[in-house]
This record gives structure tokens, sequence and C-alpha cells, in this order.
């Protein structure tokens, strides 16, 4: 609900700044108001969508309404800054309004449809990426073509009714409109000459912007990955082991020095719980280990606003303090929503190695030198082997022969040793209409010792004599494995990490190159599960799109340019958008993840829409005439102004949400 929360204060926050930033550039309320009225009719169409569909509002639709909002008045914008320039060489406003926007209608919709071709393609994506951003492309979809549809119809229609030229005003007013036109007018002559001395040094130019584009490729080894960034949702669960076999009581006192160390070095905390020992319904449902000599616990956090610790830092001190304590084994520090993980199917934690073999004594020596290789990487923390400790048990050898012999047979023998420490339902007892089971077992004294189990007796069902274990088994007591885990019918034991302060990605690379100066032996196997896993198909997923979206966009614009050099020529735009996510992620710290792959992919389709007009601009003033250096210069000086319009709605309708610090802005 917090999320959702500040998500929809963002998408206000960006309908807020694409206004402002239209009236800024336009200095006039018609041509504001008539722009800015596509953003809540686009938006209509969007929510009658979600309607029929039967959707609803969460957190991927409102962001991508957010995302949205800043390009449904591109179109606009281009339409009525056209119609503007008609009627300033002397059109009436039905003539201007019919003129420019078919002027500009076959642009706007090629750039439209540039970017709607790079989010068709999700549709038909898989896996937890498909899940998460099929609903996100359709609403864009949606939103996008609902805002081409009004450019062309309802914009045209307010211009030829609210747009007129602007008369010489008096006051503060006029005077600021007349300072910041002779501003813009000066900025567009200042580009114009910039272009036309780029026209005149092409050599130098290209060379220079290739520089930029090739010395931006550098970056890369410096750019984190991961499969998802992390929300800090104020959740903290710790698993904390003691000595197999301990018993609940000593168990216990650990769990009250947690709960004091909660209470006295995490004022953060809202509420948390301690469990010792076995509880009912908790354990490997979840994921986790179960046992008497394990404490569980969980702790909620106030909102990320309220606290000045993140809640990897919480962890991280807890993470030291717990791990100095006597007696404590293995300690499992995890943050985040645990459903979440389980249900995009990701259990466990962010970094997992999983060795096959089917010797366990070889799987787990190996495991062990991957444990303890893995501890020397920088950034891992909470290493760990997911084969538990081995129990003490007593093994129990039945001579087969000897049994036979005496007239018994592994059925029975085993059902009455069952019967002796386990238990088992002798009779039932009834009152008033309820059933009770009477289970009858051993008192503890008489099964507590080896001693006492080899003299145990077992009634033979063919000669009805009672024989004891000691003259058919010998009882010895062995460790034993509680649990056995297989992938495709394979034994296998898993080699888990969490990470703090690197990225999982970079942390799996050195964990890569680490696994090549190991020897293992041959019979064995070993693969990365976890997030690591998730990543791998997504990227591959997400770097298919990306090129599918590329050629899919060349495609349009050839189509629409009806030439295959126009439209080449625009996607020289693309190279350099990757120069300026290199940059973007090198300053921020961001990493590269599935969300900002996908932002990557959407740029592929809206970084080449200002091309898109002005080279369609420019083909009409060469229709017109004019030469090619001509053409360039005066289109690129009348394209100027709504080529940044459109380029600042979109970026002012991404900012509230890059800003933004609330819960799940992560």
């Amino acid at each position: 609900i917090n999320s959702l929360d500040s998500l929809k204060s963002s998408v206000w926050a960006a309908i807020l700044l694409v206004i402002l930033v239209v009236w800024f550039f336009l200095r006039q309320m018609a041509p504001s108001v008539i722009i800015a009225l596509t953003i809540p009719f686009s938006l209509l169409i969007s929510f009658i969508y979600l309607f029929l569909a039967h959707r609803t509002i969460n957190i991927i639709s409102l962001t991508s309404l957010a995302i949205a909002s800043g390009m449904v008045v591109d179109n606009a914008i281009v339409v009525v800054d056209n119609v503007y320039r008609h009627m300033e060489k002397g059109q009436r406003q039905v003539e201007a309004a019919i003129y420019g926007t078919s002027e500009m209608f076959l642009s706007i919709a090629a750039s439209t449809l540039t970017t709607v071709v790079v989010f068709v393609p999700m549709l038909f994506i898989t896996g937890v990426t498909g899940i998460m951003f099929k609903e996100l492309a359709v609403i864009i979809i949606v939103t996008l073509m609902a805002s081409l549809f009004t450019a062309a119809t309802f914009t045209p229609m307010l211009c030829s009714k609210w747009l007129k030229l602007r008369l010489g005003k008096k006051g503060i007013f006029g005077i600021f409109y007349d300072t910041s036109e002779r501003t813009f007018k000066s900025i567009e002559e200042l580009y114009a000459n910039s272009l036309a001395w780029c026209l005149r040094h092409k050599k130098l130019v290209l060379s220079g912007f290739s520089l930029i584009f090739g010395a931006s490729l550098f970056l890369i080894p410096f750019i984190g990955n991961e499969f998802s960034p992390e929300e800090d949702s104020g959740d903290l669960r710790i698993n904390v082991e003691l000595t197999m076999g301990t018993r609940v009581e000593e168990t216990d006192k650990l769990a009250r020095v947690l709960e004091g160390i909660f209470q006295k070095e995490v004022p953060e905390v809202v509420y948390f719980y301690v469990r010792s020992g076995n509880v009912a319904g908790i354990g490997r449902s979840l994921g986790q280990s179960a046992g008497t000599h394990i404490v569980a616990c969980g702790l909620k956090l106030v909102s990320k606003t309220e606290r000045k610790r993140s809640v990897n830092e919480v962890a991280q001190s807890l993470r030291k303090r717990i791990n100095n304590l006597p007696g404590v084994v293995k300690t499992d520090v995890t943050t985040g929503n645990p459903i979440g993980r389980l249900v995009s199917g990701m259990g466990g934690k962010a970094v997992q190695v999983e060795i096959i073999g089917n010797s366990f004594e070889d799987t787990d020596k190996f495991a062990l030198e991957v444990k303890s290789m893995m501890e020397k990487v920088q950034g891992t923390v909470d290493v760990s082997v997911s084969r538990e400790l081995k129990r003490p048990e007593l093994k129990i050898q039945v001579d087969r022969q000897k049994a036979a012999n005496l007239g018994l047979n592994m059925q029975t023998i085993a059902s009455t040793l069952k019967s002796y420490i386990e238990g088992s339902t002798a009779t039932k007892y009834r009152e008033k209409g309820e059933t009770y089971d009477i289970y009858v077992r051993l008192e503890e004294s008489s099964r507590s010792k080896i001693e006492d189990i080899e003299n145990l007796y077992v009634v033979s069902p063919f000669t009805k004599k009672q024989i004891k274990f000691a003259n058919f088994a010998s009882i010895q007591e062995a460790q034993g494995p509680v649990s056995i885990t297989r992938q495709n019918r394979e034994r296998v034991v898993k080699v888990e990490c969490n990470t703090y302060g690197r990225s999982t990605g970079k942390v799996v690379e050195d964990i890569k190159k680490e696994l090549k100066n190991l020897a293992m032996p041959s019979d064995m196997m070993v693969n990365f599960g976890g997030d690591a896993e998730e990543q791998r198909k997504a990227f591959k997923d997400l770097a298919l799109l990306l090129i599918i979206g590329v050629i899919l966009v060349y495609m349009v614009m050839a189509a629409q340019f009806e030439s295959l050099l126009d439209p080449f020529i625009v996607m020289f735009s693309v190279p350099f958008t990757f120069t300026g996510v290199f940059v973007a992620f090198f300053i921020t710290n961001t990493t590269l993840s599935i969300i900002s792959f996908l932002g990557m992919v959407m740029l592929m389709g809206i970084v080449v829409n200002n091309a898109i007009v002005l080279i369609s601009y420019i083909n009409i003033l060469r229709a017109r005439g004019l030469n090619i250096m001509d053409a360039v210069t005066q289109s690129g000086k009348d394209r100027l102004r709504p080529v940044l319009m459109t380029t600042i709605t979109t970026l002012a309708g991404l900012l509230p949400l890059a800003l933004s610090r609330g819960e799940g802005s992560e």
C-alpha cells in the first residue's frame, strides 16, 4: 500500500512537471492547455482498457502511466508547434490546423510506432520477466496509440478554436514573454550556426563523436549487474543454528540473548519474533531449516523514510553481532519480502552454486572447498552449505540370514521397532461422538541406550517366540543426512551466499573465476542457481528483445520514409543511447538489472523520435526546392524548440520516479 501511495504521488508530480515544461516553452495559456489536455484524454483510454481487460491498478500499471505521462504530449507538441507556424505565415485557424496536422502526421505516426514496436515483442516473453512486464508493455502501447489518436483529431480541433497569434502585451508578463522569446530565438540562431559549422567539418565531428562512444565502452567493466534491485521493505529474517542435537532448552537460552540484542541494538524495529526449536507450520515449507538446534527470528523495521539505516545496513550489523556469540555454528540473515521470492520461484539465497554428484563424501568435501573459496570473495556474506550438518543416529544392521532362520522378516522387525521407539496407535477411545487415538510406546528409560534396544524382543509370526534384537542385529552409533535434495533425479548440494556492498553479478563473476582453480572430480557437475540463473535467462530474453526492437524500428522507418538510407541515418542515434546509459550507470552507481535493461530496450524506440521529426522536415524542405545544406540548417532551427520540448517533457515525466525515495522506489 505504501509503495502504491508513493507511486501515485510520482504520477501526479510527473503530470504537473510536464504541464509546467510545456508552459515554460510556449508561455501562452491556450497552446499550453491544448497540449496539457492530451494527458488526461490519453490516460483515460488506458483506464478504459484496464476496466475492459479486468486489470487492476498496481505498481506495474502505475509505473506504466508515469512513464507514458511524459511521452503522450510529444505528438501534440509537434502538431501545435507546426499549426502555430502556419498561422504565423498568414493562414487562418482552420486551414492552419488542417495543413499543419497533415504535414506532421506521418512523422508523428512513425515516431509513435517506433516506440510501440519496441514494446510489442514484450508480450511474448515468458518466465518471471514476462510476468512482470507484459502488463507494462500493453498499457504503454494503448496509451501511446491513444496519444496519437488524440494528437491527430482532438488537438487540431482545439487549435482551430482556441489557438491565436500572440499580440504585443504590456506589463510584467509581456516583458517576460518578449525577453524569453528573444532568448529562444538567439538559441535557435546559435544552434543553426553551430549546425552549419558541423556540416563544414564533417570529419572532425564524426571523429569526435566516435571517440566519445568508444570511451564510454571502457566504463562497462565498472558497471555492476544483478537480477533485480532489492526493495527495502523493512523485513529481516534470521536463522541461527547451534550444534546438531542441541537440546531445545539450550537453544531457548540463545533465543533470549537474541531478543536482548534486537531490543538494544535495533531502535528502528517495530516488532520482532523469536522461535526456538521445532514449530508447527514453520520451517521447510518456507525453505528454512527446522530442528531443536535452530532459532528462527523475524524483524519488521519502520518505513525507510523514517530511519537513517537501510535494511541491509541493519542486517550487516546484526550479522556481525550474532556470529560472535558462543556456540553459533551458522547464521543466515536475509532481507526483502519472503513471499515475493517464493512467488517468483527464487527461494533461497541470492547466489547458489549447485554441486551435482552421487557420492555424499565427495560432494560434501568439494562443497566445503567451494564454501572456503566463496568466503574469500569480496561481497559475500552468510556463506553456507545447504546439506545440513549430519545428525547423530543409531544404525541397526540386520543379519537377514539369521533373521530368516529365526522366522523373522524385515517388515516385522521394522514395525516392532517403530512401535517401541516412535509409538503406534493401539486402539481408539470414543466419547460424546469424538474419537481419540490411544498412542503407546516404551518409556524413555527403556529406550535411551544402545543396550536397551539390544535387549528388546521381537515376536516371530511363525514360531510365536520372543527373540532379542542382539541375536540377529548389530547396533552402532553413526551420523546421517537430515534430508537428501535431488535435482533432475540427481543428488545435489548447494553452496549459497548473500551479497553485501557489491552487485550479485560481479560476485558471481569472481566465483566463476575461482571455481576454475579448484580440482573437481570428473563425476561431478557444477551449475549456478538462484538469482544468477534467473538473471541469465532474463538478460538473454531482453538482449533478444533489444535486437528485435532495433530491427522493427528500422522497418517502421523504412516503410514511412520509403527509403533504406533515411532510416539508416536515424539509426545513428542508437549507439549514443548506450553512451548516455553507461555514463549514467557509472555516475549514479546503478546496476544493470532487468529493470534498467528494460529501460534500455524502451530507449530504442524513444531516441529515434527526434531524428524522425528532423529527417521528415528536411525531406519536406528539400521537396520545396532548398539545397541540402540550407534544408538541414533551416530544419534544425525550426524543429529545435519542439525537439527540446518533447525531450524535456519525457525527462520531466520520468524525473519523479528517478528521484523518489519512498517505499518501492528501488
